[in-house]
């Protein structure tokens, strides 16, 4: 057991939802369908977890990989990264990540902010929304996702809320906006809602000069948009 210290203890007092912009937020995803909720959590202690979780999974078996293809001339999609997620074809994997993000706290406070964001969320993207799960997206050195999501993605009522953390490095996630891939930096405290249908890469992960190993953790909630009514 780690120290108490690593462990985070939800609570919704730290969650601060009344200075967002809701109409700006609105068009932004009406446009992208994507939008930044800035400093909408305080990190301080979801840095401490997330990364102590990282630290007891970061040796899993369970990474996301895909090689690209060279097709006809064409570069097929590929990506790297390390997905720690309850919600596996490894019973043994889903267990210990489980197990993990209950000790450090991570369940509780994924599910004490979805009850106080999603009703945010519902009135930026104009749906009702329900919670599903926590999981977490680890990037390290040279880790990234290729431009993804518009043609991809076949699932249109599946959105994530994450919020990113970066030790050691700069991370960013690339929209397309008005035909080029523009970056939308990682702060910590801010929340990423990316809905379906959206062009979008992770950028590889680089280290700064002469620095430690960097790292990118995305702590992800999992939400799932309600039958739209007839």
């Amino acid at each position: 057991m780690l120290a108490n210290s690593a462990r985070l203890l939800a609570s919704a007092a730290g969650i601060r939802t009344a200075d967002a912009d809701v109409g700006a937020l609105r068009a932004h995803y009406a446009r992208h369908r994507c939008a930044q909720i800035r400093q909408v959590v305080d990190a301080t202690e979801l840095r401490l977890a997330a990364r102590s979780a990282y630290e007891q999974l970061g040796d899993g078996p369970v990474v996301d990989a895909q090689e690209h293809v060279d097709d006809d001339g064409t570069l097929g999609y590929g990506f790297r990264l390390l997905r720690m997620d309850a919600k596996s074809d490894s019973p043994e994997h889903s267990r210990r990540v489980t197990e993990v993000f209950d000790e450090h706290g991570l369940s509780d406070w994924a599910h004490e902010v979805a009850v106080e964001l999603v009703p945010l969320v519902g009135r930026i993207t104009g749906r009702a929304m329900r919670y599903e799960r926590v999981f977490m997206l680890a990037y390290r050195e040279g880790d990234y996702i290729g431009p993804h999501g518009a043609e991809q993605d076949t699932d249109l009522d599946r959105f994530n809320l994450q919020f990113p953390l970066c030790y050691n490095t700069v991370g960013s996630m690339r929209v397309l906006k008005q035909g080029y891939l523009e970056p939308m930096y990682d702060r910590d405290g801010d929340a990423r809602l990316l809905g379906p249908r959206m062009w979008h890469e992770v950028p590889p992960l680089l280290r700064l000069p002469d620095g430690p190993d960097p790292l990118r953790l995305v702590v992800s909630l999992r939400l799932a948009a309600l039958p739209e009514a007839d």
